[in-house]
């Protein structure tokens, strides 16, 4: 699957929930990134990556990540021609949400 191949990009009521209990500097920071990603997908700062499918993960199936920062992450699959992004949060939450802890 290519890198952030839909055409379009929603935020589900979920990412947009979580995103806005971050606090002010995270959500201008996670806009920034968005605003990187609509730009080019592939830029190295964030750090586009595909997450393992390792079935104890709560993440929808070719899923993928990217950084807002070193501590938080944002996570999309592409669904058709729309990049669905569904979660935000910690690194800490991620590894939870993910399965990697």
């Amino acid at each position: 699957m290519s890198v952030g191949r839909g055409n379009r990009n929603v935020r589900t009521k979920a990412y947009k929930s979580r995103l806005a209990h971050l606090g002010e500097n995270i959500t201008k920071l996670a806009e920034r990134a968005f605003a990187l990603f609509l730009a080019n997908p592939e830029d190295p700062a964030l750090h586009n990556h595909p997450l393992d499918d390792t079935h104890r993960g709560h993440h929808r199936k070719n899923s993928r990540a990217v950084w807002i920062t070193l501590r938080y992450r944002a996570i999309y699959v592409v669904d058709g021609d729309t990049n669905v992004w569904y979660w935000i949060g910690s690194h800490e939450d991620y590894n939870i949400f993910t399965g990697r802890k």
